[in-house]
């Protein structure tokens, strides 16, 4: 799998392997810290983990993103291993298990993260099919491993994506897989086949979401930008009251139809939403890039009214030919 963070086309790693990349540090969109005098060391430099590319000789915010720099190697292609293992070892659609995961550099156990988004691990849970989307959030224990209670809503193949920054480095994305043991189908088969949306617009818990895409179409190998407009399902009025989830007002990951490719956005601050409103909406605009041609998942969550909405929507990211048509 390949990850690529909004406005950068810095290569991170997948489904088997890991590499530099980028991802936010917390609290997102914090305020801009005093210059640090204490010199890094040697390879280290002050970055933006959601767009690597900008760097610093001291603390402070990103003029992009406006989230706050991080010390590291944004450049770091360190090999981490990830020791991934459920118990009970055998997992059952609708029965309680335990996800441990340890992440490694070599024989040593990596226990210093940084945060990103408002925690130190993000964790998504996704079916083949693409129709389960869980973002959840383990907890690392004494032993330096980190661990998670699931239930998988039904039989099937999962991929489990692990997001992190171990301190120092640069951020990493991990994939393993799972299959459950009451699985009879071919995973194969059942590897998704997307069909783009033909209307951008739903419905869910009272909140109307209409998406539009800058350019449009967008275009492969280019930063595009998904913007949503949000309004009230009962009173048609703009939604001006989206709490803040995970340091800022949304979470976007985009997917490519073969599961490779992956875009982890937050909000490109502007006006409508500046986390010290403390409210945001009702146009919430997310940005990435698209590596290649071809069909995309995308799952956006926003918090209203103490509760999680994820809005799901399938597009097509056309080839050069197509886009000139």
């Amino acid at each position: 799998m390949t990850k690529f963070h909004a406005a950068t086309a810095v290569l991170t790693i997948g489904l088997i392997g890991t590499a530099a990349g980028g991802l936010s540090t917390g609290p997102s969109y914090a305020a801009q810290e005093p210059a640090s005098t204490t010199p890094l060391p040697a390879g280290m430099t002050w970055y933006c983990p959601m767009h690597p590319e900008i760097t610093a000789a001291v603390t402070g915010q990103c003029p992009i993103c406006k989230m706050a720099f991080v010390a590291g190697n944004p450049l770091d292609t360190r090999e981490y291993e990830l020791d991934f293992s459920t118990s009970p070892a055998a997992v059952r659609a609708g029965t309680p298990f335990t996800i441990t995961l340890t992440v490694k550099d070599g024989d040593e156990a990596i226990t210093r993260f940084e945060e990103v988004h408002d925690k130190r691990y993000h964790l998504f849970i996704i079916s083949r099919d693409m129709t389960v989307f869980e973002h959840v959030h383990p907890v690392l224990k004494a032993s330096g491993a980190w661990e998670l209670e699931a239930t998988l809503p039904k039989a099937g193949y999962y991929n489990i994506v692990s997001d992190f920054l171990p301190t120092g480095g640069a951020p990493q994305v991990i994939t393993r897989e799972l299959i459950t043991a009451d699985y009879n189908g071919d995973a194969l088969s059942d590897q998704v086949k997307i069909e783009p949306d033909t209307i951008f617009e739903k419905t869910l818990n009272g909140m109307t979401a209409r998406v539009e895409f800058d350019p449009k179409p967008l275009q492969a190998g280019e930063h595009g930008h998904l913007t949503y407009n949000l309004t009230d399902a009962a009173t048609g009025q703009p939604v001006a009251d989206l709490q803040p989830y995970l340091g800022a007002f949304g979470h976007t990951l985009i997917m490519s139809e073969d599961q490779a490719n992956v875009v982890h956005s937050h909000p490109t601050p502007d006006i409508s939403n500046d986390i010290s409103r403390g409210l945001g909406g009702p146009r919430v605009m997310f940005e990435g890039y698209f590596p290649i041609p071809g069909e995309y998942r995308v799952w956006t969550q926003f918090l209203r009214h103490d509760q999680i909405t994820t809005f799901s929507f399938a597009f097509r990211v056309p080839t050069l030919e197509e886009a000139y048509r």
